[in-house]
């Protein structure tokens, strides 16, 4: 029988037969603000506290201090979480990965002083296996898009969403993508899911709804349901509805 881990975001669950498939890599879409981050965040550290699941944080952008600070907002103790090794916050830097292409471009080797995207993938299996991690959170794809070649920057993603996909645990992966981009994402395909997240204005007033693009092998729910970011975090509304005479989906902010 398929082993499903919960999502730890109230709500959410309903929507996709009761949690995620176990080892499935999801990938998370959305405009800045929609709460990306905050979503990951919840995932790992209710598996922390809520189900005794280790998980490791890759942070691309944010330094792991502004994250922690961030997220008291929600009672969220991670540094608690990271002293009694149950969380692990690795930070790296995208620029280097920049460095990375541009040298594949040339077809130069690399050099020891530039950090490779292999670099990163042995850091992050590294910090699994010692603390047992059954989560992982990847924050953003979109940071290792920085490259002006989009062949190159496919080779990237594809090469690094087939590693994590080997890496024995259940995966969130957020990306910033443009919904009316004609560019081909490869994420989108790769991933076993795709959760995408709204953020609209209804008379002039900020609302947000998630959709259940896809999730393979799980019977889930294709309509679009508001969810709000609460002082506790995410919670997801699945017996409402922002379709019909709630809004119009023409009111959805592109991104």
């Amino acid at each position: 029988m398929t082993r499903r881990v919960p999502s730890s975001i109230p709500g959410l669950d309903e929507m996709i037969e009761g949690g995620f498939i176990e080892n499935d890599v999801i990938l998370l879409t959305g405009p800045p603000g929609a709460g990306k981050s905050t979503f990951g965040i919840q995932y790992l550290y209710k598996g922390v506290t809520e189900y005794n699941e280790p998980g490791v944080y890759v942070t691309l952008e944010e330094s792991p201090a502004r994250i922690m600070r961030n997220m008291w907002r929600h009672g969220w103790d991670l540094e608690r979480a990271v002293k009694e090794n149950k969380l692990r916050i690795i930070r790296s830097n995208p620029i280097l990965y920049s460095k990375y292409i541009k040298e594949k471009q040339k077809t130069l080797s690399t050099t020891a002083e530039v950090a490779t995207i292999e670099h990163l993938l042995k850091e992050i299996y590294s910090n699994i296996k010692e603390i047992g991690a059954k989560r992982l959170f990847i924050d953003s794809l979109t940071s290792l898009k920085i490259s002006s070649d989009p062949v190159s920057v496919r080779h990237v993603i594809l090469e690094f969403i087939r590693n994590v996909e080997n890496m024995d645990c259940t995966t969130l992966i957020t990306s910033e993508i443009q919904q009316h981009n004609a560019n081909f994402n490869v994420e989108e395909y790769l991933c076993e899911g795709v959760i995408k997240m709204h953020v609209f204005r209804v008379s002039g007033n900020r609302n947000r709804a998630i959709e259940i693009l896809k999730m393979r092998g799980v019977k889930h729910k294709e309509t679009i349901h508001p969810y709000n970011i609460v002082d506790d975090g995410i919670v997801v509304y699945p017996s409402e509805s922002v379709i019909g005479d709630e809004c119009d989906t023409t009111d959805f902010i592109s991104f």
